[in-house]
């Protein structure tokens, strides 16, 4: 019986292939113009309801939102800034105290496994923080952190996360965000 040694099967089988990203951050991705709304309910408002009333009327009007925070007495969401005048004439139908703003951009900043990097979240607060910015949002995913930032930060913030992550400039990303349209809109 004629056997293949260990090296003559690998140089058969063709080299080894790794389909993973390597761990650790890699990119950022960039998403600018964005607002933010904050909706404060009426003192004694059944909550779920109320809550659930404003999304299904913002889903109606075509409107997408993300960044979404449950507060006990609201809610606050991201949206994309050329959707705001039509967000905040939705939510005027509603007996709610609303507060809006445009001047936003979100950073987020990309690893092939996020919940694996430790000390990320302070590394990326330091960062902003650092380069004069305000976090108004953040939200997570398994390969990503998002932060909700002012626009006119954006540029030094970059700077900063990628110095404290060593990446080069090609690392980040422009994402923009669309508007929904259509005809029967608000």
């Amino acid at each position: 019986m004629n056997r293949l040694s260990t090296s003559q099967q690998q140089l058969t089988r063709g080299p080894r292939v790794s389909f993973e990203r390597a761990r650790g951050i890699y990119a950022l991705h960039v998403t600018r113009d964005v607002a933010h709304a904050k909706v404060q309910l009426k003192e004694g408002d059944e909550r779920i309801g109320a809550t659930t009333r404003i999304l299904n009327a913002l889903a109606k009007a075509n409107i997408a939102i993300f960044l979404i925070k449950l507060h006990k007495s609201g809610l606050t969401f991201a949206l994309a800034g050329s959707n705001l005048s039509r967000a905040e004439a939705t939510l005027s139908h509603f007996d709610v105290a609303v507060t809006t703003r445009r001047d936003l951009a979100v950073v987020a900043i990309i690893a092939g496994s996020m919940r694996e990097v430790s000390g990320i979240m302070t590394d990326i607060s330091d960062a902003l923080l650092t380069a004069g910015a305000t976090i108004y949002e953040t939200g997570d995913s398994h390969d990503s952190v998002q932060c909700l930032i002012e626009e006119d930060r954006l540029n030094d913030s970059i700077s900063r996360l990628l110095d404290t992550f060593e990446l080069p400039e090609s690392a980040v990303e422009e994402h923009p965000l669309y508007a929904n349209t259509r005809d029967d809109q608000p």
